[in-house]
């Protein structure tokens, strides 16, 4: 039964019967209210109905210092005492009201005033310390805002502290706020037998109750998503009568509603491998992807984890990487960011580098080798970034239940990769290059970095405000990453990325050299006295010349390791940022994390000057890229050449080197355009192979060599549309 009227309705109500049976014209109406909840309901009452409003403070004797003129409600937030004689006139003359808002409450149900008792009953058998959450739920419901609710509706909202949904509350609640009071308890029971929960039928114990309840919720959303109602206990089948496939399964509604926090907090509860609720029906089932949108059961997630990896180890990557984006998406809207959901996004890493590395001799012309890892859009080189973004996101699995699958299978899937599969990427990758440069050169008709300024003079000559950003060992896919930052950050701007070929070595030294003003043709790399030297114009180019060179060009020159708050402000600005290989060197684990923190700094660094700076254009280089090596791998200590002249870890030069020299020669013959006839380079392609006696033996971040991680680099152009 609804009620039939609101709180301030039966409090005007009883005023005006306590007037009407007073036998003054002008009578005092003395409103005792226990608890005292109802003083704002009866000022407002008597100001309704005419009457002046008086409450007592402190003391009900407070209402005797000034005699009333006029009808006027006296108002005692307690209940009435034996000791009234205070009172005797009024109660002679006027009228008396014994009224807290349990009375008043049972009161708004005029049509079922028996069973509305029991409101008035559990407002004044609550404990001291409930009382006030009774007397919110009672005002709430009946304050006239929002529709009267039913009496059912109420009596549930009292027991289950203003929440009006039995099954939901014990869904997203459990036992532990379940009421203490086995009535109460024998109550919601029966509420969530009326709410079609035949499951709980009988059931005395709180642990028991909320099991079968949150059984019986998963096993509604399983039958939604397409599960055979038959393979379930009779006692869990959905309800006929319940409108389900009209209304939302309980589940599903009650995670639609509860913020983000708190929904991470459910998914260890419905996705608690010791809570497997349905494991014997789910173990069995021919495609558990059937289900895979019921995102509510432990026993569900391990059987589509473990269908995934077999599907995995069965070489079906793309088939993975569709339904892990599936998993992922479906948890994330449920739940958030949560462990569950990490998983998932990284088994969709996992699987497209799978593919990738599977499938990259299809993705291009395997006798251009530049254009094979160059294409800016489909070029291998998002290989290292895929392997670069895997490692960085760690092992989400460790901070799931070890019972979970993933917990044994994700890291060695990832190690897999990231490891053993990827390097041998990296070999046949170094056996391609070598190939072409013996057979001809891979390098006639592209873009040649110490060819920059030559290429680019028409806008770098032009008047226009320019700002060069030098990035030592930004490799492909890194300068690819702040391509994609700046355009995020700075929408307005147009972003264009280009390969170009680094200078090889692919050695700072000649990266940098190669990036310095002076005409293409007086570039040139040559043995001085066994040593390798870069020179322009026949002088050797170290940092010092280098910044001579520019500011006589009209450069202004800012070191990232300097104070640059000066020479921002010209309009031709050339910033050096040399921290990526610093760190590159100097962290031989876990670098990959730090260049992450590197490229989102440069990244800020070089939004915020283009953007306050307002260049007509800026550019993003690189001087070399490297290779990145896995964690744990051995590395092959080769013997250098008895006619080297120079020796480091990935090349070496002499004027005597032959074609029988380790690795890949690099002379005249190569057609770089800046070695003389008398200089020749051998420079490793393996990439596990390295020369004796230079260098840590367990560093991963090696540069110098001919993979294409080390000289196919990206120059950024950026220009004001």
């Amino acid at each position: 039964m609804p009620a039939t009227k609101t709180l301030p309705q039966c409090a005007e109500d009883a005023i005006e019967t306590a007037i009407d049976e007073a036998a003054d014209d002008d009578p005092v109406v003395l409103w005792w209210d226990d608890g005292g909840y109802l003083r704002e309901v009866v000022e407002n009452a008597s100001r309704s109905l005419g009457c002046a409003f008086r409450a007592a403070e402190g003391t009900p004797l407070e209402l005797r210092a000034e005699a009333p003129r006029d009808r006027t409600v006296w108002y005692v937030p307690q209940a009435r005492g034996d000791d009234v004689d205070w009172f005797r006139d009024v109660e002679h003359t006027g009228g008396v009201v014994e009224g807290h808002i349990g009375k008043l409450a049972a009161r708004c149900f005029e049509n079922d005033r028996l069973q509305a008792a029991s409101i008035r009953t559990a407002y004044e058998e609550s404990a001291e310390g409930d009382r006030e959450q009774v007397a919110t739920t009672l005002f709430r419901a009946l304050n006239g805002e929002g529709g009267l609710p039913t009496l059912r509706g109420l009596q549930t909202k009292i027991v289950l502290d203003g929440h009006d949904d039995p099954v939901q509350f014990v869904l997203e609640h459990g036992a532990e706020n379940l009421p203490d009071d086995p009535d109460d308890l024998l109550q919601i029971r029966d509420l969530l037998v009326d709410d079609g929960v035949a499951a709980v039928a009988g059931v005395t114990d709180e642990d028991e109750l909320v099991t079968r309840t949150r059984r019986w919720a998963v096993a509604e959303w399983l039958v939604e998503e397409g599960l055979d109602e038959s393979l379930l206990d009779a006692d869990y089948r959905p309800d006929p009568g319940s409108g389900l496939g009209i209304s939302r399964p309980e589940l599903q509604s009650l995670l639609s509603k509860v913020d983000t926090g708190r929904a991470g907090e459910l998914a260890s509860v419905y996705l608690d491998p010791d809570a497997r609720f349905w494991h014997d029906v789910l173990r069995t089932y021919d495609d558990p992807w059937e289900l895979a949108d019921c995102p509510v059961d432990a026993s569900l997630e391990h059987e589509l984890w473990d269908d995934w990896t077999r599907s995995f180890r069965e070489g079906a990557y793309e088939t993975c990487a569709a339904r892990a984006s599936t998993r992922h998406r479906r948890l994330e809207t449920v739940y958030g960011d949560v462990p569950w959901t990490r998983v998932w996004e990284q088994a969709v890493e996992v699987a497209n580098l799978g593919h990738e590395l599977e499938t990259w001799e299809e993705r291009g012309d395997t006798t251009d080798v530049v254009d094979l890892y160059g294409d800016v859009e489909d070029g291998t080189w998002q290989i290292d970034n895929a392997v670069y973004n895997l490692i960085v996101s760690g092992d989400p699995e460790a901070a799931l239940p070890e019972e979970h699958p993933a917990t044994a299978t994700l890291g060695d899937l990832r190690a897999s990769l990231t490891e053993s599969r990827y390097l041998d990427y990296l070999s046949d990758l170094g056996d391609l290059v070598a190939d072409q440069i013996e057979g001809g050169s891979p390098f006639a008709g592209e873009n040649h970095a110490h060819q920059f300024f030559d290429q680019e003079q028409e806008h770098l000559q032009s008047g226009q405000s320019v700002a060069l950003f030098v990035v030592d060992a930004l490799r492909f896919d890194l300068a690819h990453e702040l391509a994609e930052s700046v355009r995020r950050e700075l929408p307005g701007l147009e972003v264009d990325e280009t390969p170009w070929v680094g200078t090889l070595p692919s050695d700072t030294e000649f990266g940098k050299a190669a990036l310095t003003p002076g005409s293409t043709f007086s570039f040139n790399v040559e043995l001085d006295d066994g040593e390798l030297v870069p020179q322009r114009n026949g002088r050797a180019i170290d940092n010092r010349q280098r910044e001579k060179l520019l500011r006589e060009d009209g450069w202004s020159y800012i070191m990232q390791s300097e104070d640059d708050a000066s020479g921002w402000s010209s309009t031709r600005v050339a910033y050096y940022w040399n921290d990526l290989d610093k760190a590159g060197e100097e962290e031989l684990t876990d670098f990959e994390a730090v260049f992450s923190d590197r490229i989102e700094t440069i990244s800020d660094i070089i939004c915020e000057k283009i953007d306050r700076g307002e260049w007509d254009r800026a550019y993003i280089l690189a001087d070399h890229g490297f290779v990145s090596l896995p964690q744990s791998v051995d590395i092959d200590d080769i013997h250098p050449p008895d006619e080297a002249e120079k020796v480091t870890r990935r090349w070496v030069a002499g004027e005597d080197l032959d074609a029988d020299a380790p690795g890949v020669l690099l002379d005249e013959n190569a057609h770089l355009g800046y070695l003389d006839d008398d200089t020749r380079i051998s420079a490793l392609a393996d990439p596990i192979q390295r020369f004796r006696n230079q260098g840590l033996p367990d560093a991963r971040f090696y540069h110098g060599g001919v993979l294409p991680q080390e000289f196919v680099l990206n120059f950024v152009t950026i220009t004001q549309e």
